[in-house]
């Protein structure tokens, strides 16, 4: 099952393992979902809790997520090494390039367009990436210059995830702040790297951009879209 929770922040329950990615907050306007979150989620002790930070961003990291191994004290935190935080036994600081083996999970890190990295998660079967800020940030106001630096950076990071196995799920900005250019990104993973299922990210509260975002895939056969209208939602079972 996936949940969102809000930007770029969410739930991957497996059978025997939960993982969040970049939890930053819980909306405003759902608040009062903040318990049930944390006793669905980080209180379980049936199953092995990871948590995933892919940068120090204040949208991506909050630190007050530590505060969660009061609570359980068997979670564990895969945490990009631009968080400058205490170290701890259940914290594994990782940068770009690295690959290791994590209980029951093989992970890879791999680069970013802006800070941080992104993740390739190998567990139960199932092959998870997450972008983190890792996409084509093609402002409208870009010069020539600016836009093809950025278009070779990413895609020299798409050519390196393109030789590990192909991606069960993808997360991938679609972000409405880069106008005419929202789905350049989105629709540029989908042609290097084919994955089965995508699920946009990175929009806040902003959800104009989503019908775009199905449309433009809506004939391409081998690949599932995920439309998201609202925080705190499951939305895929």
């Amino acid at each position: 099952m996936i949940y969102y929770i809000y930007h770029s922040g969410f739930v991957l329950e497996l059978e025997k393992s939960i993982l969040i990615f970049d939890f930053y907050r819980i909306p405003t306007d759902k608040k009062n979902e903040e318990e049930s979150f944390i006793s669905k989620f980080i209180k379980r002790t049936d199953k092995k809790v990871y948590v995933f930070s892919s940068h120090s961003h204040s949208d991506h990291f909050n630190k007050e997520i530590l505060k969660w191994l009061n609570l359980n004290e068997n979670i564990k935190y895969i945490l990009s090494d631009d968080i400058k935080i205490h170290k701890h036994k259940n914290f594994y600081f990782t940068k770009e390039g690295d690959s290791f083996e994590l209980d029951n999970l093989k992970i890879s890190t791999f680069g970013s367009t802006d800070l941080g990295s992104s993740f390739y998660v190998n567990v139960e079967d199932k092959n998870i990436f997450h972008s983190g800020d890792l996409h084509l940030w093609h402002w409208e106001d870009d010069t020539p210059e600016e836009e093809k630096t950025m278009y070779d950076a990413y895609m020299s990071e798409l050519e390196k995830i393109k030789k590990l196995a192909r991606i069960d799920i993808a997360f991938v900005p679609v972000d409405p702040r880069l106008g005419v250019n929202t789905l350049e990104g989105v629709e540029l993973f989908y042609k290097v790297l084919k994955p089965k299922l995508i699920v946009p990210m990175h929009f806040s509260d902003d959800y104009s951009q989503m019908k775009n975002f199905i449309e433009a895939f809506k004939n391409i056969k081998d690949v599932e879209v995920i439309e998201i209208d609202e925080s705190m939602k499951k939305i895929l079972e």
